[in-house]
């Protein structure tokens, strides 16, 4: 292959296979916000069953980014969870988006983990795990 052409190259070039390798690399966070919509390939590589069964709602930041992780997780919730809420069976979140992301009705959802949460917080969720283990 000539030089020249290497100019040109898109990662739209690239093969399912390997865009998949490099989703699954990201925060998914940021394909959410960043890669829905972009196009329909995008689309079908993102919602796909196998990607998206475990939202992971987790992004690994400084405090100092907080405006920006607000943002994206508005916007996560308001254009994206509606059209893949039934394909979600776990969920991983953070306190600070744990009341938007729950306001969903997730048919499919059998786990939630629940990362960096204050231990006087997490104390309310041990009696209500505990209540629904005796029932």
């Amino acid at each position: 292959m000539n030089i020249s052409n290497y100019n040109h190259l898109n990662i739209l070039d690239l093969p399912n296979e390997i865009l998949i390798m490099i989703i699954n690399k990201l925060n998914m966070v940021d394909v959410l916000y960043s890669l829905v919509d972009v196009n329909e390939r995008f689309n079908r590589l993102i919602f796909d069953a196998l990607y998206i069964h475990h939202l992971d709602m987790t992004i690994n930041s400084s405090l100092d980014h907080i405006i920006s992780i607000d943002k994206q997780i508005s916007r996560i919730c308001e254009k994206i969870l509606s059209r893949i809420q039934h394909q979600i069976k776990r969920l991983t979140v953070e306190s600070h988006s744990i009341k938007r992301i729950l306001s969903f009705n997730y048919s499919q959802f059998y786990s939630l983990s629940l990362v960096n949460f204050p231990e006087k917080i997490l104390q309310y969720f041990t009696g209500i795990l505990f209540y629904f283990v005796l029932n």
